[in-house]
């Protein structure tokens, strides 16, 4: 038995229009009720109790029933209207529900278009971040080109890295451990080379020696010498006269034959 049934069968009680099983039920459902709702239940049945309200000494209509319940069902919707919210049959308040009121129409245009602006500044801020991201990496590679331009300079850059006759020469290190990179940029037919080396490191009073070897793998010539704390170093190196088989960097005390220094890197037979 819900709330609105309860408040129907207890204005019944008052009146005495319950039968034995509805007045089992009605005692059933007040016993379970919370207190607050038990004594709004006997205000009402103590209201419709009252002698003045109706003739008691005359004999009921047939249709009286039907029209209790009607007057009650009226009077508990109109409460039930005005109340801000209604009452589980646990005393529990639940919120009223609201019928849904249509939004207007300039409410639904704005949003619409806020909701496209948001979408193309979103494209548009997508757009840009990609072309920043394009732009960096330009940046990014001039900033190399223009390196490679200071270390080698444009014109034997253009050979080195364009030459038809330009061979790279790579160099191996000789101990595993050792971390430096070196590479020779040679041309036979001009009879010059451009060494290219990094993260070789050099003690105060040592300097490297870039060297031909010979065909017994001994120093034949120097062709190259510099001082070096791990920079990039482009070194110019003119060998005419020479016709070498294989390179190799020694890391040697100066003033001292490169043989007699630490062999640091060697390429392979050219």
């Amino acid at each position: 038995m819900n709330t609105q049934e309860l408040f129907e069968a207890a204005q019944l009680d008052a009146l005495g229009l319950l039968d034995e099983r509805e007045q089992a039920e009605f005692e059933s459902a007040f016993a379970g009720a919370s207190p607050a709702i038990r004594a709004h239940l006997r205000d009402e049945q103590s209201r419709f109790a009252k002698p003045d309200r109706f003739r008691l000494s005359a004999e009921p209509p047939v249709d009286l029933r039907a029209r209790v319940l009607g007057a009650i069902k009226a009077e508990i919707a109109e409460v039930a209207g005005s109340a801000r919210g209604r009452l589980h049959i646990a005393g529990r308040e639940l919120p009223t529900v609201h019928p849904v009121r249509r939004v207007s129409r300039a409410w639904r245009v704005a949003t619409l278009a806020c909701a496209t602006a948001a979408v193309v500044l979103a494209v548009l801020v997508q757009q840009q971040n990609a072309q920043m991201q394009k732009l960096a990496s330009v940046n990014v590679n001039d900033a190399t080109l223009n390196q490679l331009v200071d270390l080698i300079g444009p014109t034997d850059l253009t050979a080195v890295l364009l030459g038809t006759d330009t061979k790279k020469i790579a160099f191996s290190a000789s101990q595993p451990n050792f971390k430096g990179e070196a590479a020779v940029y040679y041309n036979p037919s001009k009879e010059t080379a451009r060494l290219l080396c990094r993260n070789i490191v050099t003690e105060p009073g040592e300097t490297v020696r870039l060297v031909i070897l010979d065909d017994e793998g001994k120093v034949s010539k120097q062709v190259a010498e510099f001082a070096s704390s791990g920079e990039i170093i482009s070194k110019s190196v003119s060998l005419s006269g020479y016709n070498p088989k294989q390179f190799a960097l020694y890391v040697t005390a100066r003033g001292v034959d490169a043989a007699k220094g630490h062999l640091a890197m060697i390429t392979t037979n050219i």
